[in-house]
């Protein structure tokens, strides 16, 4: 029986990595394997996981913060003084994501591999399956066991283009990501990480959806083509307001919990001030941000709730406005719905640029001013990101976006979408894909 540990990265506010790592361990549980998922932020999230779940102990991690200089308390800080927060951050890679994953200096590295040599001590796995995890590759040469990546063009590390749309990338001083790992890669044998995606390296990588949505070159027998790691045949709950007669098409929206957002209450104001009154059925759920009943009862063709099942109120409604997370984009695609986005980082923007590009849906700035630098200062220095601060939908260019969505020809081009989406996780041999 193989033996496979998932280490998906899940100090994010979305929850996608952790959502495929899930399925496919269930998946390969289902064929025979043994599972488990490695969990730091999200352990006390899953109520009821599909397969065993690990906890990544970090409550120590705290004294490794402590340096011999100043500052004396290893952190992540903000230089730029800001009046009020950002509503869309723009950065062009995944070394930004280092910082934010709190690898702050190598004492750190050191601490949560022993963490992970622990676990993999006492699992024994066959295979390593790591989801944007920046120790998975380390561990799998710390231990000579094989590494899988799931993988997508915006990390890739052969070629990773984050800002695909972009000829000449912005200027911004990005992190020097690699510094808290080079020990580490050094007495795994590992040559010196260049950039951050140098640790997403793995013996073998599986890209969850089809070259149409991520346009990896596939170079070597090494890449394929899974499919969306999402379940693709489900039977849908009930969602008793889409069942509620009426002639108008159903709008579902949802910010979902990664889109790091600020002002979600003007963000909900804008969203009544929309679509009160308009030809649209409206639901939308708070993800529990602000509680529903405060929205509720000041447009007629408008619901709130503080949690739906998504999956279902995407397969009930005509379309869907969300952040750009990558899971309800799959969600999408396969439910044959057109998506409109509005991005609050530039990882959504790329989503929502992709949907445009395949004419199966389209993008809105939530912003209306320049995006100028933001600085912070680091153990390695400082980094800037762009941001904009000024809170802005055009409502009229969104309904206008809308209209051509569900009237210009977009389902018959989702409907094939969804059907290779489908055939492509249906002819993929899993095992073999982890088999070495």
């Amino acid at each position: 029986m193989k033996k496979v540990l998932f280490l998906p990265s899940d100090h994010g506010g979305g929850r996608g990595h952790v959502t495929r790592s899930f399925y496919l361990a269930d998946k390969l549980n289902q064929m025979g394997c043994q599972t488990a998922v490695v969990l730091d932020k999200h352990f006390n999230k899953e109520e009821d996981p599909p397969v065993p779940v690990v906890q990544f102990k970090l409550s120590w991690e705290r004294v490794r913060k402590i340096g011999m200089t100043r500052p004396v308390r290893h952190a992540v800080r903000l230089k730029s003084k800001l009046t009020q927060p950002p509503v869309f951050h723009e950065f062009t890679n995944l070394s930004y994501q280092v910082p934010r994953d709190g690898y702050l200096n190598e004492r750190i590295v050191k601490y949560r591999l022993k963490q992970l040599d622990r676990i993999i001590d006492r699992f024994k796995p066959d295979v390593l399956i790591g989801d944007t995890h920046f120790l998975t590759y380390l561990s799998g040469k710390r231990h000579s066991i094989p590494v899988v990546q799931i993988t997508r063009l915006a990390g890739f590390p052969e070629r990773p283009k984050l800002l695909w749309w972009m000829e000449k990338l912005p200027l911004m001083k990005e992190p020097e990501a690699t510094h808290p790992f080079r020990k580490a890669a050094e007495s795994a044998g590992l040559e010196e990480p260049k950039r951050a995606e140098d640790l997403l390296k793995g013996d073998r990588y599986l890209v969850p959806a089809i070259h149409k949505i991520e346009p990896i070159r596939r170079t070597s027998d090494s890449i394929h083509f899974v499919g969306p790691l999402n379940r693709i045949y489900y039977t849908p709950k009930r969602i008793a307001y889409f069942e509620e007669k009426n002639e108008y098409p159903k709008i579902y929206i949802t910010i979902g919990g990664g889109a790091g957002r600020f002002r979600e209450e003007q963000f909900f104001n804008t969203i009544i001030d929309i679509f009160n009154k308009s030809e649209y059925k409206v639901l939308v759920t708070t993800g529990g941000k602000l509680p529903a009943k405060q929205f509720n009862g000041r447009a007629a063709n408008i619901y709130f709730v503080d949690w739906v099942d998504g999956v279902s109120a995407i397969h009930y409604s005509d379309l869907v406005i969300h952040h750009g997370g990558y899971s309800t984009m799959i969600e999408t695609l396969l439910a044959g719905k057109p998506a409109l986005v509005l991005p609050s980082h530039s990882e959504q923007e790329g989503n929502g640029r992709r949907l445009a590009k395949l004419e199966v849906g389209d993008i809105l700035p939530i912003y209306d001013d320049p995006l100028t630098p933001v600085e912070f200062t680091w153990p390695y220095g400082t980094y800037t990101m762009n941001a904009a601060f000024h809170f802005q939908i055009d409502g009229e260019l969104l309904k206008q976006k809308i209209h051509r969505l569900l009237y210009g020809g977009t389902y018959q081009r989702l409907k094939k979408i969804s059907a290779r989406l489908k055939q492509q996780q249906e002819e993929t041999d899993l095992i073999q894909l982890i088999s070495f």
